[in-house]
Formats: C-alpha cells, structure tokens, sequence
C-alpha cells in the first residue's frame, strides 16, 4: 500500500512539473487609432496556432481590441464587429436625428460654432472636440455583465491597459475598476477626445506614456510577451499635413524611452505593414486591408509562433488558444431591474425618468435603451449621458448624467448670391439647463438683418410659455414675370405670446397670440403696377400651427417626412378687420423622402397658401420665387425658376419633384421640376394659370453647411437663373 502511495506522488509531481513547464504568455497591442483592427488580423492567426493567451496589455485601441477580447470575443466575433460599426458616428457626439427632441431639431445644424459659458467660468472650450459620448456607451454595450468596479485580473483573460495622468505626466496602469471607463480613458487622444476625470487624475491617451507596454505585461506575470506594433517609424514633413499626422507624431516623442526599451524586451515582434493607412482610416475598405495586413504579418512569422510555442512548452499540434464565449454576445434585450440617476437634483430624478421612458422591472431591448439614451443626450442639457448595467438575470440600471453649463454663445455664417455674406449671432442665458427660465438673443447681419429677443419659461424641450419681439429691416425687390417693378423698404416689429408643447420628440404644436407692424416706403413706384394697400399699419392675430418631421437629416435627407401647417386669422381690433369679418390665411406643406436604389431619391412635396377674406393687405399677399422659403418675407413660397419675389393671387398651390443622385459619401446631382397653379378663389385653382418651372443642381454636404449650384428656368419669366449657397440656412 505504501508503495501504491509512492507512486502515486511520483506520478502527481510528474504531471506538476510537466504544468509549470507550460509558460505564462501575454499579448501586448499597441495603439495607433483606426490600424488598430490589425490586431485582429493577428489574433485570428495566434488561435489558429493554438497560442494561449494568459494575459493581454494594450494601449489606446490596443486596449480597445484587448479589453474585448479578455472578456470573451475572440478574433472571429471582434472582426464581425468592426466591420458592422458606424465608425464616424461613433467617433463623434452626433445623435441621430430621429432621437432629437422638437425644439433641438429647430435649432439643429444652424451655427457653426457653440461655446457653453457659466458665471463662474466664463467662455469654455471644451477639453476635446469630442467628449466620447457614443464611443464609451458602445464599450458599454459590448461589456455588460462587467460595469461593476472590479479587479481585471477577475476577467476570463486577465487584462490591463495603459493611460497617462495629465495632472503629474505619469503613466497609469488600468488594472481595476469600470472596464469601458479604463478603456475609453486609454483611446483619450488629447485635443480630439475629452480626458476622463478619475478620482484626481484627468487621464488621456496611454500612447503618450507607453504606447507598447510589453513591462505592463511581464508585471502581470507573463514570461513570454507577443508584440503587435502598428508604429511606422517617425513621419516627414509630408506626413504632418494634418491634426493626427501631428498628434501621432507627438505621441511618438513622448513614449519614445519606454518604446525602446520594451521594443527589445518582446519575444515575438510583429509590425503589420499599414503604410498609406492613418488613425483615421475607418472606412469598410481601409478596415478589411488592415485586418488582412494583420494576419499577413502573422502568417509571415508563422515558423517564429511555432518555435515560440514550443519555449513556451507545448507540442506543436497542441492547441492551448482560449476557448473564448462571451454570454452577451448575441443579447438583444435585457430585464431592467431599479433605475438610479447620478449627477442630478433629487427634485429632477422623477422628471428625468419620464422623459427617458424606461419603466423599472420592464424589459428593454438594446436598441431601445439606445434610443432612450440618446434622446437624452439630444436634448442639449447634458455634456454627457452613460449608464452601467449591473447584475445577472435582473439588471439595475443607473443613469450618470453631467449637466452641461445652461448659457451658450453661438455664431453662424453663410454666403449665397442673392443676399451675399450673412452672420447670425446668438446668446442664449439660462440658470439651469433642465428646466426654468430662459432668455435667447440673436442678432442677423446682412442685408435684411433682425433682432430678435426671445424668452420662455418651463422645460427647454417640454411644454412651455414663450415671450418674443423682434425686428426686422427688409429692402425688397419686386418683380413682374422677371422685370422689375418697385423696390420696397420697410421696418418689421412683431410680439408674440405662444404656449407650446413638444413632448413627442417628433410633434410640436403651438398656439399663440401675435401683434405685427409694418412701416412701408415705396423707392421705385411704377404706375403700370400697383400694389393696392401698400401703407404702414399694425395686426393682431390669432394662430395655431403644427409640425410633424421625421427626416433623418435636416439636409438631403434619406428618408423620413415632413407634414406642417398653420392657420392664423387677423384683426385689427382683435373682433374684426375694418369693421368686417377678419381674413386668415392658411399654409400647408407635406414632403417626404424615398429611396429607390441606394444612390437615387425622390423628394415629392406639395404645398400651398390660401387667403380667405376681402381687402387683405399688402403684407399679408401670396408670394413666390427662390430656393428657400420665407427668405425675405414669412408667406414666401420656393419655386424653382423665378428668380425674385413676385406677388400671386390669392390661393397658390404647388407641385415639385426632385430627383437626388448621391454621387459619394456627400456629393449629390439634384433634377428638380415643380408647377404652380393660381387663382383669386381656392376652388377655382384648376382653372388658375399654370406655372412649370425646372431646375439642375450639383450640392455637396459639407460639415459647415451645404455647398449647392443650381441652374433654373421656368415660363413665367423665361430666363435662365444661377444660384449658389455656402453654409447652413438662417
């Protein structure tokens, strides 16, 4: 029996030191933005190699890919995953429009620039040109299951990432704590990404510390290191032609003494070659070549993991690759169990939680969550929204919010040929920016300019009460099929008291009471046309408009519609006009957006004005002519091929259709064609003059405003008419 226990030991410390023969191997990814994806392309062959993987260090978009693949998406899932992402959505704070409210789709895509301002600091420019909104809440996504603070080395694959401390300029290892947190702090390039605040530190990109932190993994335990380095070299002066180009170098100079020494500490070094790529290179063409480039290099190294299989104690047919299953994966919904909000007042928790829209113990799919998040975010008043998913079956939700300064200073621009160079300026003063009072000023510079003084008490984007004044200088031109007959000037002063209520993030309906004054001066008075009631004098009216939108751009929308209305009736004595029966007029406008192929859209619309009553004046006459709508004054209607402002009769009705074929990413050649009907009464439309007009266009969508050339013609002038814009309208 003894002999039997003999053995037996014998035989456990054999199979003891045959385990401990097996070494420990870590993987070290490197950053370099966008080329990041060949770490797949790596990983993909390592698996195939049976390489184990015991540890896994990664900076930037190392940290990304590593951080993924510790918990559990192997090669196969995280190359399905990149490929499948909106790269430049994610890489910016953007919402998508149909997850906008009301009021922020109005004001949406108008100023070129926005800095939020507080009594305390004053102006601010934001730490980052992006705060990171829809990157960190996709690492969100991907990592439930592990939002609790936790050790790293708990994950299926222990894991650690590098950033760098801003405060004191020392390197940081994330080796605990919030998993999407420690990665989105590792990707935080300084300048494009907002640092994240951790504790004291303020933490940004780890490439500036250690950009291939192969002693980051030898501290964790790993006796053999796996180098990816997606470096290429120092950059000349043709390759800091741009922000990145600059940035990477930076980085570079930065981490160059501990980039040295752990480039010679590797076991196995690859270096993928990604020449012609950048750290901006996110497109589905550029991602597939990086991820081949990847598994190229690791194929070419295939002898080197085979001799480095067997250091590390394996057979070479031995497979030791991670068996990686991430359970969350493939989950679509989840059971939510209690909601908690953080970064709010006590007092706004219950407001919030109806505006979000998630009921607690409910089940929610991601999409939804998605949507309820960035609706949120959509509404302006918060600088960030994140949540953390916590628990197993049943999870609790929590909600960080970060309210953003209430008062912002805004600036437009924009050039066309009609009107030339115009500025739009704005100040909007708030105490809070949930909810209370708030007070916006803007100011137009160009040849119509206005003032306008606006303010409204209640939610930002909720019911609320508004308060307006403006004024207006116009200088018009009128014209006759072409030729013009009079120039007018006159001063425009408008009061409008409205209640509004925009709950529905794509409705808004409003009611109102509004008091209008015009001053006329006629500076080229043609007797062969007269324009009857031409003569100052001030209105009240009553109205009520209403106003659904679904596009999902503001510009050159792919789909969605547009259906808006209102009717206003005016007096002069708030009973009656001229001692008869008021006239109203009526506006409606309908267009939607449908896609044929993936390049062609059409955009039918039909819209139209009718006044109804006698004696209507001047001010208040059905006009026409232009691109855009209410360019000069509130009752313009565009129609392609007349050129000007021309008044109609009293009832206008029109077609257009266009035809929009998407050349690239932004570019766009646009076939439109629209006809007119007129009469003095609406039912007496079909028998009214007709009016065809057409139109050629080439518009590229830039990022400050579309940039349109448009050629038109139509019978009621029959002249051929050029029109250019630059930037957003206002």
């Amino acid at each position: 029996m003894k002999y039997f226990g003999l053995f037996f030991i014998i035989i456990l410390l054999f199979f003891q030191d045959g385990y401990a023969q097996r070494k420990k191997v870590g993987v070290v990814l490197s950053g370099g933005g966008a080329k990041g994806v060949a770490h797949i392309g790596v990983l993909k062959v390592l698996e195939e190699a049976g390489i184990p993987i015991d540890y896994i260090a990664g900076t930037s978009m190392g940290a990304i890919v590593g951080g993924l693949y510790a918990v559990g998406y192997d090669a196969n899932a995280l190359d399905s995953m990149v490929r499948v992402q909106n790269w430049p959505f994610l890489l910016s704070d953007k919402v998508y429009r149909f997850n906008l409210p009301f009021s922020v789709k109005e004001s949406n895509e108008k100023y070129l620039l926005s800095l939020p301002f507080s009594q305390k600091k004053g102006l601010s420019v934001p730490a980052g040109f992006v705060s990171g909104q829809n990157i960190y809440n996709l690492f969100s996504d991907l990592t439930v299951g592990y939002h609790d603070s936790i050790s790293f080395k708990d994950l299926p694959i222990p894991f650690a990432c590098v950033a760098a401390n801003m405060v004191n300029g020392k390197e940081v290892v994330m080796d605990s704590g919030v998993l999407p947190l420690a990665m989105r702090a590792s990707m935080a390039i300084p300048g494009a990404f907002a640092p994240v605040l951790l504790d004291s530190m303020v933490l940004v990109d780890g490439g500036i510390s250690n950009n291939f932190p192969v002693d980051v993994a030898k501290d964790m335990g790993a006796e053999i290191t796996i180098g990816v380095d997606l470096s290429t070299g120092l950059k000349d002066a043709e390759g800091l032609d741009n922000i990145m180009g600059i940035v990477d170098q930076l980085t570079s100079f930065m981490g160059m003494a501990n980039y040295t020494k752990n480039r010679k500490a590797v076991d196995l070094y690859m270096n993928p070659d990604l020449k012609g790529y950048t750290a901006a290179s996110f497109t589905p063409e550029a991602i597939d070549s990086m991820i081949l480039r990847g598994e190229r290099v690791a194929r070419a190294n295939w002898d080197k993991i085979i001799e480095l299989k067997e250091k590390i104690g394996l057979e070479e047919d031995e497979n030791a690759s991670p068996h990686l299953n991430n359970k969350f994966l493939r989950t679509d919904s989840l059971v939510i169990g209690k909601i908690m909000i953080e970064g709010v007042k006590e007092k706004d928790e219950k407001w919030i939680l109806r505006l979000f829209g998630v009921k607690e113990f409910s089940v929610i799919t991601m999409d939804g969550l998605h949507k309820a998040i960035a609706f949120l975010y959509g509404t302006g008043a918060f600088s960030n929204v994140s949540y953390s998913l916590n628990g197993d079956q049943i999870y609790d939700l929590t909600l960080r919010l970060k309210e953003k300064p209430a008062s912002s200073l805004n600036l437009g621009f924009r050039f066309d040929s009609e009107e030339m160079a115009s500025i739009l300026l704005n100040t909007t003063l708030s105490h809070r920016a949930l909810r209370g009072s708030r007070l916006s000023l803007t100011g137009r510079l160009n040849k119509n300019p206005y003032v306008l003084v606006d303010y409204s008490f209640g939610s930002t984007f909720l019911r609320k009460l508004g308060i307006s004044y403006m004024y207006k200088y116009n200088d018009i031109n009128l014209y006759d099929h072409g030729d013009k007959i009079d120039n007018v000037t006159f001063s425009y002063h408008r009061g409008d008291i409205n209640m509004s209520d925009i709950y529905l993030r794509n409705f808004k309906f409003q009611i109102g009471l509004r008091y209008e004054y015009f001053k006329y001066k006629s500076n080229l008075y043609n007797s062969d046309y007269v324009v009857e009631n031409l003569s100052s004098q001030g209105l009240l009216s009553y109205y009520a408009s209403a106003h659904f939108e679904t596009f999902d751009k503001k510009y050159y929308p792919d789909k969605g519609v547009s259906f808006k209305a209102e009717y206003s009736l005016y007096t002069d004595n708030m009973v009656n006009y001229k001692g008869k029966t008021p006239f109203s007029a009526l506006t409606a406008d309908f267009e939607p957006a449908v896609r044929l192929t993936r390049r062609v859209y059409l955009m039918p619309a039909l819209y139209g004005r009718v006044l109804i009553g006698e004696n209507i004046p001047a001010p208040y006459l059905n006009c026409m002519g232009g691109e855009v709508a209410g360019r000069y004054v509130n009752q313009q209607l565009p129609f392609y091929g007349i050129h000007n402002l021309e008044l109609f009769q009293n009832s206008v009705m029109v077609g257009r259709l266009a035809l929009r074929y998407r050349l690239g990413m932004r570019h766009y050649l646009i076939f439109t064609g629209n006809y007119a009907k007129q009469a003095e009464n609406f039912f007496d439309l079909l028998k009214g003059d007709d009016i065809w007009g057409g139109a050629v266009g080439y518009a590229y969508n830039s990022l400050i405003g579309p940039i349109s050339f448009t050629f038109d013609t139509s019978n009621w002038d029959k002249s051929l008419g050029f029109y250019f814009n630059l930037g957003f309208y206002f």
